[in-house]
């Protein structure tokens, strides 16, 4: 019975050192490179055109470029900020796309069409962190239809739609994102509903202008719906509400894509629609009442 139980653990030893020994012996795994990427940060280029410059870049898509041979190593779509692996050493192109959310929803990440691409030499060093700060700029094709900043006393969103002459949206200096004024409209259960549009309707064409967005900064007590009222040769307007936005208690910045949205009309008249109501449940508000916060509201496309 001793002789038993010695010889087990001797198996178990001679079992561990095959291991280590064949461990040894075979060949040395590669040694990665890791690729340090920061958030992306949108440069100023003519505030004039492009208004404010706020972004919210959630992910990159990455792939590297040999110098010499031209052969292309891809990462991916990576979460921003993040540090990441790399098997390749020596001087590369890094190339970045800036890939948003758009509509909010994380199934529908794409890359922004409006941003540059970002590229870079990079130095990759086995076992060092690279360091790359993401830089991108609207592209110089994009147009924008109107950018709606409530700087001025006179704004594109006040055709008020819900025959409640007591909600609107107002200029505001209580709570701004940027400069000295935003959007601001107060719901209470007397005044439950707001809905508005653009004073004029917008000639787009996803055929003439193949990729068109809208861009804005919000903070919200109550959902936020938004779409477009499309307006037939006729003069029949028949809204339709696309996107869905919840409750922020923070600032938040969101592209709506509305290029499949205005492709699927049969006119190419829209106005820009958007709605809020106060939360009701079970026969009862369950807010007395909220406010709803917007700024740097634009149209863009190609």
């Amino acid at each position: 019975m001793r002789s038993r139980q010695f010889f087990f653990p001797l198996l178990l030893v001679l079992a561990i050192n095959s291991i280590l020994f064949t461990g040894c012996d075979a060949e040395d795994e590669p040694i990665p490179a890791f690729v340090k990427l920061s958030e992306f940060e949108v440069l100023v280029t003519n505030p004039n055109v492009h208004g404010s410059v706020s972004g919210k870049v959630t992910h990159a898509k990455v792939f590297f470029r040999d110098l010499n041979s031209g052969e292309t190593h891809a990462l991916g779509v990576l979460p921003l900020p993040g540090t990441y692996p790399v098997l390749l050493e020596g001087d590369y192109e890094v190339n970045v796309d800036p890939v948003i959310k758009a509509n909010g929803n994380s199934l529908s990440a794409l890359i922004y069409p409006f941003y540059e691409r970002y590229t870079a030499v990079v130095n990759l060093v086995p076992d060092e962190d690279t360091e790359v700060q993401l830089t991108t700029r609207y592209t110089e094709n994009t147009t924008f239809e109107f950018i709606e900043d409530f700087e001025n006393p006179v704004h594109i969103f006040s055709d008020d739609r819900d025959e409640n002459p007591l909600t609107f949206i107002e200029r505001s200096d209580l709570d701004v994102f940027e400069g000295n004024y935003s959007g601001h409209v107060h719901l209470d259960t007397a005044n439950n509903t707001f809905v508005v549009s653009s004073i004029s309707p917008f000639t787009l064409s996803v055929a003439e202008q193949g990729k068109i967005f809208m861009e804005l900064n919000y903070k919200t007590g109550v959902p936020l719906e938004f779409g477009v009222i499309a307006v037939d040769a006729q003069g029949v307007e028949e809204p339709n509400y696309a996107f869905y936005v919840f409750e922020k208690e923070e600032w938040n910045k969101i592209y709506f894509d509305l290029t499949e949205l205005i492709s699927s009309a049969n006119t190419d008249k829209f106005f820009i629609l958007m709605r809020g109501i106060l939360p009701f449940e079970g026969g009862e508000f369950t807010k007395l009442e909220a406010d709803v916060w917007l700024d740097n509201v634009k149209l863009v496309h190609f």
